[in-house]
């Protein structure tokens, strides 16, 4: 038994966040196996379904959790980052976990850092403390299904440690963290699909030809049934009360109607990814179906008040996707507002080892907004106030730039007038922080 009465939240949080986040020094999948040996928390791959992918990673988990749960079956998710409160991270039949919860994981993961250490070289990096965190949770309560995301690629992820998972999904690949998994979607494609397993049937976004040669050629290498979903995976694409309108194509034939709770457009596919992971599963179209129209997702094209709208595209696959998203609300006008030519305000902040240039440039491009308002986050990511006007002074017409995100909302939503649209996107840092001030 491990005492975790005399560690607040508060410390543990700083002991977490003083771990190096993003390194190419990673523990191997043996000494990660080790690890998990150690604290007697090897999750039983058998319940894993596996998730990857560049964007829509973190939505098909949730569209997943919900549908297991419509099914009758308990959950455990474990998704990154947290908006928030870290303890989001780790969802347990939809709920996040306890302070509780989380701090009896984090004091034995803490109990074993210097057995790791002595054995390891080194203790966990940040995301690989926290998986550990949650397989410990997932052996104290225990779940018919486990829903894992990814971290950072999939071949060398922490996460791709576990025996033999039950199914796979890979979502959309675009070019992000170029500086740990390559320079071309190709390249990124062929780390995502290290997740893929000797006969574990995967099912993958097929929207882009090169990302899908990878996983199509890595499927037929392990010989696991593959499963590709892309726009001809369904049909009658529409908006509808303010969320996407459906019919999806099943794998045993005909069709399935389902309503995507979102105003975004590229929730079609990863709702479609998440079907299909049911149909493997056994589970009936109509409960999936009912699954995802329950699921919540926050920061994807979140109607977070009347012609304010939260995105958490953070790369530029991502911005190419809120964009058009976006386009496609400001073009219908979900909201009902009669004014449909009110303008378009953008709100933006971005981590400086993003291509922020190309994604104003999409921006600008296919959005066309009226006003972005560019603003400083709190996290040490952050692109500064003078990158981000010199961004825009190649970019943008018309901006201003702020030096914290309460100011920049203060200014736009001041200058928001009845039937223009505000749409803020750009980092999930930034969701978070809008997260915060409005709560």
């Amino acid at each position: 038994m491990f005492d975790y009465h005399h560690v607040t939240m508060a410390e543990a949080e700083e002991h977490i966040n003083s771990i190096p986040r993003f390194t190419k020094e990673k523990h191997s999948m043996e000494e990660l196996r080790g690890m998990l040996s150690m604290l007697h928390a090897e999750p039983d791959g058998r319940k894993v379904i596996h998730v990857a992918g560049t964007n829509g990673k973190g939505s098909v988990c949730a569209f997943l959790g919900s549908i297991y749960r419509e099914a009758g079956l308990s959950t455990a998710v474990f998704t990154s980052p947290h908006l928030v409160k870290i303890n989001e991270r780790f969802s347990f039949d939809g709920k996040m976990v306890s302070d509780e919860m989380f701090l009896r994981a984090y004091a034995e993961v803490l109990a074993a850092e210097e057995p790791i250490r002595q054995k390891y070289r080194t203790i966990p990096s940040y995301f690989e403390y926290l998986f550990l965190m949650f397989c410990v949770m997932c052996r104290e309560i225990p779940t018919d299904r486990i829903v894992l995301e990814t971290g950072l690629g999939g071949r060398l992820d922490a996460t791709n440690c576990l025996k033999k998972p039950h199914l796979t999904a890979i979502t959309s690949i675009s070019l992000d963290h170029m500086q740990f998994l390559g320079d071309t979607v190709a390249k990124i494609a062929a780390e995502k699909a290290g997740i893929i397993c000797d006969g574990v049937p995967v099912v993958y976004d097929d929207t882009d030809p090169d990302a899908s040669r990878v996983m199509a050629k890595a499927a037929g290498e392990h010989h696991a049934d593959a499963y590709p979903v892309g726009t001809g995976s369904f049909r009658d694409l529409h908006f509808e009360d303010g969320m996407l309108r459906i019919n999806a194509k099943l794998i045993a034939g005909g069709e399935q109607n389902l309503k995507v709770p979102f105003a975004a457009p590229y929730q079609a596919v990863n709702a479609m990814i998440a079907m299909r992971i049911a149909e493997l599963d056994g589970i009936r179209p109509d409960t999936a179906a009912a699954g995802i129209y329950r699921m919540k997702w926050p920061a994807r094209m979140e109607r977070i008040a009347p012609e304010i709208y939260l995105d958490g595209g953070h790369n530029e696959g991502g911005i190419r996707a809120f964009a058009g998203a976006a386009k496609e609300i400001a073009q219908s006008r979900p909201d009902g507002t009669e004014n449909g030519t009110g303008a378009v305000r953008v709100l933006f902040a971005v981590a400086s080892d993003k291509e922020y240039e190309k994604m104003l440039g999409i921006i600008r491009d296919r959005l066309q907004p009226d006003k972005v308002y560019l603003t400083v986050m709190q996290s040490m990511r952050t692109l500064s106030e003078d990158e981000l006007r010199k961004a825009a002074e190649d970019t943008l017409s018309s901006y201003e730039v702020f030096p914290s995100v309460p100011e920049a909302l203060r200014r736009a939503a001041g200058e928001k007038k009845p039937g223009d649209l505000l749409f803020i996107c750009g980092s999930l840092y930034l969701a978070g922080e809008i997260k915060g001030i409005l709560k």
